[in-house]
């Protein structure tokens, strides 16, 4: 198994499991469909099966090493289209990024590790988002929904679901504590450069600024 999957979790043995715990959710889910790998890095330790969990998890994921004796995995190919992104490869994602800068669309790239902006095109201005657009890379977008918890999680936990949501609308504490109403097209993909990543596809002036919560 690739290295960069097991970053950021703690590995232990029990008596009889291999136990990976992951640094979120997401990050499981993405262990989990390398079960067979999972599977096999068990049966070498002479453990029955691996165990990956998360913070907060009460049902971790539980693969026995029983499954290298079946032909089928956990890892079976996904469809794609348009709306369902979740298999594509590198050059895959580089065209859909010139298409929709075509278009005249913004198109922002953000880890689902550690919500860490990898790549923005030039059309995210600063009246939108107040740095200029080469300042995002690199920059955590997960400070910017301190104030807005909640329209974090659904957003996660429903592209997990269903691997795109269309016009999710959502808003952020933006870099200048100014407070913003936003609509994104999201797209998974589980493998952009080796790290599972959502796509952020927006109209340019989509978006508009809120007052404070406590004064509505």
């Amino acid at each position: 198994m690739d290295k960069l999957f097991l970053s950021g979790c703690h590995l232990s043995i029990s008596e009889d499991s291999f136990h990976i715990e992951a640094p979120s959710h997401f990050a499981a889910y993405a262990l989990r469909r390398c079960a067979s790998e999972l599977a096999i890095s068990a049966k070498k330790l002479k453990r029955k099966r691996a165990i990956i969990s998360w913070p907060g998890c009460d049902r971790p994921y539980r693969i026995p090493t029983s499954i290298l004796n079946n032909h089928s995995t956990m890892t079976t190919p996904q469809p794609q289209n348009e709306t369902y992104f979740l298999g594509a490869d590198y050059l895959r994602v580089t065209d859909f990024i010139r298409e929709r800068r075509e278009e005249g669309r913004i198109v922002v790239i953000t880890s689902m590790w550690n919500d860490v902006c990898l790549h923005t095109n030039d059309l995210l201005n600063p009246e939108r988002g107040i740095l200029q657009p080469h300042q995002w890379t690199g920059f955590n977008y997960r400070y910017l929904w301190r104030d807005s918890r909640d329209d974090y999680n659904q957003l996660i936990d429903t592209l997990m679901r269903d691997r795109y949501i269309p016009q999710y609308q959502y808003s952020l504490r933006r870099p200048d504590g100014t407070f913003a109403l936003y609509e994104t097209d999201y797209y998974l993909v589980e493998d952009y450069l080796n790290v599972p990543v959502r796509i952020g596809v927006s109209q340019v002036d989509a978006w508009q600024l809120l007052p404070e919560p406590s004064e509505r």
